[in-house]
C-alpha cells in the first residue's frame, strides 16, 4: 500500500515538472544579431598614469542588454515569475595600442540589431558596460587589471578615474578568484586599501561621440 503511494506521489511529481516545463515561456538560445551597418559610434581611451610598467595587452568587450524595458521579451515564468530568456549579449572590441600606457577602442550604441526577436514587437539595445583589460605582457599567470565604463557614463562624455594597486602588476595570481585587480573610484580604493597615493597607479576612462571610421 505505501509502495503504490509513494509511486501515485512521484508520478504526480513528475507529471507537474512535465508541465511546467512544457508552459516555460524561455528560449533558452536567442539568435541575436548584430547590426551589419553601425553608426552611433564613441571612442574610448584610457590613460594609464603612474604604474610601475607598461601594458602589453589588452583586451576590450562591450555588453549589451534589451532595453529600457523587455516587453518585447517572452513574458515571465509562471510560477516563478523570472526572466530566464537571455537578455544580453557580448561583442569584442578591437584595442588600438597607442602607447604601453594608452589605449583606444569603439562603442558603437547600436551595434545590436533591432529586430522582433520573439513576435512581441521590437525588441531594442542599450550599452550596459564597455570594459578593458590590462596584462603586463599577456602572460597566462599574470593578473588582469579590469576597468569599466557603464552605457550611462560613456554617453555622458565626463571622464571617469580609476585606482589600482602597484603591487598588483606583474604579480600572478594563484587561484582564480584573485585573477583579476578591479580598478576602483578613490574613495572606494583608499576605504579598501588605505590613503597612501604611492599605492596607486591611475587609470583614467574618457569617451567622444564619433561619426567618422579609422
Amino acid at each position: 500500500m505505501k509502495n503504490a503511494i509513494l509511486l501515485a506521489g512521484l508520478t504526480v511529481v513528475a507529471a507537474t515538472a512535465l508541465g511546467l516545463s512544457a508552459c516555460s515561456n524561455a528560449v533558452k538560445d536567442p539568435k541575436y544579431e548584430r547590426n551589419p551597418d553601425p553608426k552611433r559610434k564613441y571612442v574610448v581611451t584610457a590613460k594609464v598614469d603612474g604604474a610601475p610598467g607598461p601594458f602589453r595587452d589588452a583586451v576590450a568587450g562591450v555588453q549589451y542588454r534589451i532595453g529600457p524595458d523587455r516587453a518585447c521579451m517572452p513574458p515571465a515564468e509562471p510560477i516563478s515569475g523570472t526572466f530566464p530568456t537571455q537578455s544580453r549579449a557580448q561583442v569584442e572590441a578591437k584595442v588600438r595600442k597607442e602607447s604601453g600606457s594608452e589605449f583606444e577602442f569603439d562603442v558603437y550604441l547600436d551595434a545590436m540589431l533591432a529586430k522582433d526577436y520573439f513576435g512581441r514587437g521590437v525588441c531594442n539595445w542599450q550599452v550596459e558596460i564597455a570594459s578593458l583589460s590590462l596584462r603586463p605582457t599577456g602572460a597566462e599567470s599574470e593578473r588582469k587589471f579590469d576597468v569599466s565604463f557603464s552605457g550611462s557614463a560613456l554617453e555622458a562624455g565626463r571622464p571617469l578615474v580609476l585606482y589600482a594597486r602597484r603591487e598588483m602588476y606583474a604579480v600572478p595570481f594563484e587561484d582564480s578568484y584573485d585573477a583579476f585587480e578591479t580598478a576602483i573610484e578613490k574613495e572606494h580604493a583608499q576605504a579598501r586599501y588605505g590613503s597612501d597615493p604611492s599605492k596607486f597607479f591611475t587609470i583614467t576612462l574618457s569617451a567622444r561621440e564619433s561619426g567618422d571610421d579609422y
